[in-house]
């Protein structure tokens, strides 16, 4: 199996985890044993043992004594900001259940000007919020703010936005491929409406993230901004010669 030029260990944990996420290996399954394994990718079980502590530091798989190494529940939410995709669309990768109530659609937003400059839009363009909470196993992890142009909102008015992402609908209804986004994190604190949907205290830490999304031609046509709970979340990176890998991570 050919590797990327990442350090062998951290291409062969980089296979597993998406091995894991596809369900080739499921929660509770054992994976092959580590010689097995070790000959599979072509390195030695030394090698091999690297990239399978680096999952157990994650909390993907767990060695139980005597017995092998196991694909563990999942505990914790990872979103990868190295490549582009919606939060649902992430969490589905992996195979864990998004709940997303749908608070509000602002037709009016106050934001509109700022957003508009945002997306390099005239001033006369209407624009319209789609407001969403995203939990798991119950939580509350992300509120999600989504501004466009009126007039591509009622093309997807009608869709069920409790159930598909965002970036799916556009795509099949509208035909829009998106090709690229740029990103701004910051830390924020929580006013009192956003604490209440957290169930935090106001003034609590959160991370924030905005987004501004793109077609192939370059054109921006979405603002996002998404608050993901401080206390919850952190953010994790994985270095090397070759590059690095970024993503949120629920604690």
């Amino acid at each position: 199996m050919a590797l990327s030029e990442l350090p062998k260990y951290q291409s062969i944990s980089n296979d597993l985890r998406e091995r894991i996420a596809q369900n080739e290996f499921s929660t509770g399954e054992r994976l092959p044993a580590q010689h097995a394994l070790a000959e599979e990718y072509g390195v030695t079980v030394m090698t091999l043992r690297q990239a399978i502590a680096e999952l157990e530091a994650e909390g993907l798989v767990r060695a139980a004594k005597g017995k092998g190494t196991f694909v563990s529940e999942p505990s914790s939410v990872r979103y990868d900001l190295d490549h582009l995709s919606s939060f649902t669309q992430e969490m589905t990768h992996q195979g864990i259940d998004v709940s997303t109530d749908v608070l509000a659609i602002e037709t009016d937003p106050t934001d509109a000007n700022a957003v508009r400059a945002a997306l390099a839009m005239a001033d006369d363009v209407a624009m319209v919020a789609l407001v969403r909470l995203r939990s798991t196993g119950g939580e509350a992890l992300v509120l999600q703010r989504s501004v466009l142009a009126t007039s591509l909102w009622s093309e997807i008015s009608n869709a069920d936005f409790a159930s598909r992402s965002l970036y799916d609908v556009l795509g099949e209804q509208c035909g829009i491929a998106l090709d690229r986004a740029s990103e701004t994190i910051r830390a924020v604190s929580l006013d009192d409406d956003a604490a209440a949907l957290f169930g935090v205290t106001p003034g609590s830490a959160a991370l924030e993230s905005i987004r501004v999304s793109r077609t192939v031609d370059g054109v921006a046509f979405l603002y996002d901004r998404a608050l993901l709970r401080g206390e919850a979340t952190e953010i994790r990176t994985e270095r090397s010669a070759a590059g690095m890998r970024v993503a949120f991570q629920t604690l």
